[in-house]
């Protein structure tokens, strides 16, 4: 089942719920993925339907950054909008997973530990482990083992 047909379902569901929160998230990423798809001129492919909710969960996350503290209502909200974008996507990989997995890329490749390194090193990580990790944690675990 493709994850544009689970977010109908789930927009009906979170209709039938009256859950407004769940319902502008399915409405906005069904919104994202369908207009792709009619650019594309065919259906996309579960890596490129990911991009769509990566982007999306990115946006929020810098939402909620930018949120001033004397809103807990709007943070709250955020957040939950966090937790159901989140649940689209893989399960995404621990800083230790990260790190191990960025040592056996290192070891693989038989690249020198070294800072000058980082650039080929993200890129070959974020090709990897595209739609388990975000180029965040990548760039956070390469300072962590490269230093």
């Amino acid at each position: 089942m493709s994850l544009l047909t689970t977010l109908r379902k789930d927009k009906m569901q979170a209709l039938k719920d009256k859950d407004t929160v769940k319902n502008g998230i399915c409405s906005l990423l069904i919104s994202a993925i369908a207009l792709a798809e009619k650019e594309a001129g065919q259906p996309l492919s579960a890596e490129e339907e990911l991009a769509y909710v990566q982007k999306e969960l990115k946006q929020t996350k810098d939402t909620l950054a930018q949120t001033p503290a004397s809103r807990p209502e709007l943070i709250a909200e955020t957040q939950r909008k966090i937790e159901i974008i989140e649940a689209y996507l893989p399960a995404q990989m621990s800083e230790a997973e990260l790190d191990d997995a960025l040592r056996a890329v290192i070891a693989e490749l038989q690249l020198e530990p070294v800072m000058k390194n980082k650039g080929t090193l993200i890129k070959e990580m974020m090709a990897r482990y595209k739609g388990k990790t975000d180029g965040k944690s990548v760039n956070a675990a390469v300072g962590r083992v490269l230093n």
